[in-house]
Parts: C-alpha cells; structure tokens; sequence
C-alpha cells in the first residue's frame, strides 16, 4: 500500500511537471512568434531602407548603388543576406553583390502587397514587396523587390532560448520539488509521531497519547485515548467480575462435594459426584471463555518463546517417565497479538495434548509469512481421526481412554478467532502424527 506521503508526493510532482512542461511550451512558442515577427519586421525595414537609396537608371529601371546598400552584409558574398528587383515580367533587374545562388521562379507582387515565407532549400527567410515607380520617361513600371536572410542565427537564437527556458524550469521544478518534501516532512510530522506513540503503546512502554497535536488530530487523539482507556477498565471489570464468580462458586461447589462424600455407600453417589466434577469443569470453561481477551488492537503482543519454554518445562516433568522429546523453534523476537493468560492457555492445551498422544517427540515452531504468523505444534502419535474439524466443538474428544469432558480444543478455537485467526488440524509430515496449524495476523 502506498503511504500517504508518496501518494502527496507523487500527484504533487505530476501537477507540477504537467504545468511546467504545459508553460514551458506556451512559452518557448510565444517565443518563437515574437522571434518570427521580429525576423519579418527587420526583413521590411531592411526594404524600406533599399527603397529610400533607389534610384531610376539609364534603361529607365530601378538600380540600387553598391555603395548605398543599408546593410554592409548585402555586399559580401555568402554573408546569409541577399536582395533582388524583379520587373512585372520576373527578369531580374538588380541583385545585390551577396547573391550567389540560383534564384528562384517567381511571379509579380501586386502593388503594395507583402508576402512572407519560408524557404525550404536552402532554409532562408523571404520577404517580398510590389510596388510602382515612374521612370525618367514618365512611365509607371511595376516591380517586386525581395529580401533573404538564413536562418542560421535565427535557428541558434531560438535553440539558446530553448536551452536556458528548460534549465531554468527544470531547475524551478527541483526547487519546489525540494521545498514540497520540506512540507509535507512538516505536515506529516504529527502523523509520524502520532503513529511512533501507538507503537510505544502496543510494545507496553507507554499508556496513552501525550502530547500537544494540531486541531484537526485532537479530536482523533482524545477518541484513542478514551478507547485505550474504556478497554483497560472494561478487562479490569470482567476480570474482577469474574474473579468474584469464581470465588463465589467454589465454595457452594466445596459444600456440595462434602455433602456427597457423607451420603451412604449404597446410594448413586458416584455418578453425583461425575455430575459435580461436570459442573466445575464446564464452570471453569465459561469463565475462561467470557475471560477471553482477544484481539486488542493496542494491547502489547505477548512473546511466544518464554511461554512455551515454561510449559515445556512443566510437560517434561509430568511425563518424566516416558523420556519425551520436545522441540522448540520459535526466534526469542516473535510476538503474537494475545494477551499472555490466553497464549498461556492455547498453547498449554496444545502441547498438553500432543505430549499425552504422543509416542517420543513433541515440536513447536513458529515463523512468519505474508499470511502473518505460524504456529504448529506437532506429535508422532496416532494423529487425528477422520473429520478432524468436529473435534474443535465443544465436548467432541479424540482421545476416549483419559477422562475429560472435551473443551479443550474448542477453548483453543474461541482464542484463535476472538484474536481473528484460523486454526487448523492436519497431519504432520516430518513426525507423522497430529499437527495443529494456527494463523494469527501480526497486527
């Protein structure tokens, strides 16, 4: 999932590179029109100027003196600037000493018509101009003067705009770019913190939120604190409550255990007592159900490898005579999201289990995937008989020849799913007998 920050980051720098790109080009366009207009207005001037130094000749023609010539390039050759006067015909009466290629067809101009274009081959720019001047024997005679220039320095000033235009954007984009991280490094800053605090407050370091945040994050920050506050109290009340029932119910129990112990011999006292025993047992059950932690999403994760060492500990000394083998790998870092009563519970009826089922080995390992975390817990006894799913109801038992009334593989599964995780009951394939997989999220 893409953060908050990357996502700002990323539709902020997309706007910005599409709007300078987008202004980048409005502007080198604009540019380049006013390079062009510029390019047409010299190339009428310069006409103006080759019309104030005409003059009429001997054939009654126009002709323009070499040493009146307004622009100095027009008389080099190759200077990228040339001038010629064309008759109504289109025979060329005057060229400029700069000329040195072939000129091209053309027809006339009408009299104080313009015209400007761009030549293709060679690439030059072209300006032409009709007009009407009366000759020494008081005739009209129409002609059509045209200017060239190359687009060489043309070319190369617009290339020098281009370049400067998109460092400069580029180096604008980088500039804002640098200052929006700055930003939202200052924007998100709260966030962050706001996120490190919950951290510390699932790791078991801290209580709650402290601390000043902007407005538009108090609101969110008091609801935490009020929520991280009304859980504590409510466990703390269903415990205490609990507690209470079980105090409450021990005794009468105790009396009612008493009072059939002084029943007579002969009398169905055996199977009051069997009823008794049920009763405490299915007692003992619901409390540790409604006790039940669950999935708190605040709540520090408890560490699996020092519960499971104790009750290895404990296992190895209950079944001291049949010399069991139990393996533990599970890495000294591994939490899970349950609280440490109920990971005592889960894995103590798991691996009480397997111990009694099994025939020399035990293993519990754990991992992580992206599935979240793994527990399996496995045996190399007889394994679980068909339809193995029946035995997570309450009272289905696998194991008839040791008395017990069933509950706890169900005790198992309402942990399991009070935390959001799967349970699963498969065959192991290194040991051979029972394997009990367990899905919990991580967070």
């Amino acid at each position: 999932m893409i953060s908050l920050r990357a996502r700002l980051l990323l539709a902020a720098s997309l706007i910005l590179v599409t709007f300078l790109a987008a202004g980048g080009l409005a502007v080198e366009r604009s540019y380049r029109v006013g390079a062009e207009q510029a390019q047409r207005d010299k190339l009428q001037g310069l006409i103006y100027g080759l019309l104030g130094v005409a003059e009429i000749g001997a054939d009654n023609h126009l002709l323009i003196s070499e040493l009146d010539l307004p622009d100095p390039r027009l008389r080099q050759p190759l200077s990228g600037l040339e001038a010629v006067i064309r008759d109504d015909s289109g025979q060329v009466i005057w060229r400029s000493p700069s000329f040195y290629d072939e000129l091209p067809d053309i027809g006339p101009m009408e009299v104080g018509q313009w015209q400007f274009d761009r030549v293709a081959n060679p690439p030059r720019f072209s300006t032409r101009f009709g007009l009407r001047w009366m000759g020494l024997d008081a005739e009209a005679r129409q002609y059509t003067m045209q200017v060239y220039e190359d687009q060489q320095a043309y070319n190369l000033q617009i290339a020098r705009f281009r370049t400067t235009l998109w460092f400069w954007l580029g180096a604008a984009a980088l500039g804002m770019l640098l200052s929006l991280l700055m930003i939202l490094w200052w924007l998100i800053r709260p966030v962050r913190r706001l996120a490190k605090q919950l951290r510390h407050i699932q790791a078991g370091d801290q209580d709650g939120i402290e601390g000043r945040y902007p407005p538009e994050l108090e609101p969110l920050t008091q609801a935490l604190n009020t929520m991280i506050s009304n859980e504590r109290r409510q466990l703390e009340r269903y415990r205490n409550a609990l507690g209470d029932l079980a105090h409450s119910l021990k005794t009468p129990l105790a009396v009612l255990g008493g009072m059939l112990e002084e029943l007579p011999a002969d009398s169905p006292r055996t199977g009051m007592q069997e009823q008794l025993q049920r009763i405490r047992e299915i007692a003992e059950h619901q409390l540790q159900r409604a006790a039940t932690a669950g999935r708190r999403a605040l709540a520090e994760g408890s560490a699996v490898a020092p519960v499971a060492e104790r009750i290895v500990g404990a296992l190895r000394k209950v079944h001291a005579d049949r010399q069991l083998s139990f393996g533990l790998t599970v890495s000294e870092s591994m939490k899970v999201p349950i609280e440490s009563g109920d990971l005592y519970e889960l894995l103590g009826n798991l691996m009480d289990n397997a111990a009694r089922l099994a025939n020399h080995q035990v293993r519990l390992s754990g991992h992580l995937n992206d599935g979240g975390i793994q527990l399996l817990i496995e045996d190399d006894g007889p394994g679980f008989p068909s339809n193995p799913e029946r035995l997570l109801q309450r009272g289905v038992r696998a194991d008839s020849r040791n008395p017990g009334q069933g509950l706890g593989l169900s005790a198992v599964d309402e942990i399991v799913r009070a935390c959001g995780g799967t349970i699963q009951l498969q065959v192991s394939h290194d040991l051979g007998g029972a394997c009990v997989r367990i899905t919990l999220p991580s967070r």
